[in-house]
C-alpha cells in the first residue's frame, strides 16, 4: 500500500515515530579512550612482571584467561629475582580499530632497564573495554 501526499508536511503528520526506530547512542561514546586504557593495562602488566603491583589489581580489566596466564608468569618471575627496578613509564603507542567494539593496540614501555613491548587486544565487555589478548615482549 503506498500514500501519496502533495506537500511534506502532510506526509511527516502522519508519521508516528517507533520505538524500535529510535536513534540509540553509540555504546563507544561514553566509553574511555581506549588508547589510554591499553597504556593502562600494558603498563600495569610490566609492573606486575616486575613485581611492582599485585596481580589482583588487573582482574576486572583482564579476560579470565589473560589473568590466569599473568598470575602464572607473575609468580615465576617475583621467585626469580628480587624486586630492584623502578616502576615503568609509557614511551609510545600506537592504535587501530579494525572493527566496531574492537580495539587493538601497541604499546613501548621503558621500564628503567630496557623498553618492553606490549600487544593488547581490547574487546567490549559488558560495557568497557576489556583485554583479551596480551603479550609481552
Amino acid at each position: 500500500m503506498t500514500y501519496h501526499y502533495e506537500d511534506e508536511e502532510a506526509r511527516n503528520r502522519h508519521i508516528v515515530p517507533s520505538p524500535a526506530l529510535q536513534v540509540i547512542p553509540d555504546a563507544e561514546a561514553s566509553l574511555p579512550d581506549p588508547k589510554h586504557v591499553a597504556e593502562r593495562i600494558a603498563l600495569a602488566a610490566v609492573e606486575v612482571m616486575s613485581g611492582h603491583r599485585s596481580v589482583r589489581q588487573l582482574q576486572r580489566w583482564l579476560a579470565p584467561h589473560i589473568y590466569v596466564e599473568l598470575a602464572r608468569s607473575a609468580g615465576l618471575q617475583s621467585r626469580m629475582k628480587k624486586l630492584t627496578r623502578l616502576p615503568g613509564r609509557v614511551m609510545n603507542s600506537r592504535v587501530c580499530v579494525p572493527k566496531q567494539g574492537v580495539c587493538e593496540a601497541s604499546v613501548v614501555i621503558w621500564d628503567m632497564t630496557r623498553p618492553r613491548a606490549c600487544a593488547v587486544r581490547l574487546e567490549l565487555h559488558r560495557g568497557r573495554w576489556r583485554a583479551n589478548a596480551l603479550d609481552i615482549i
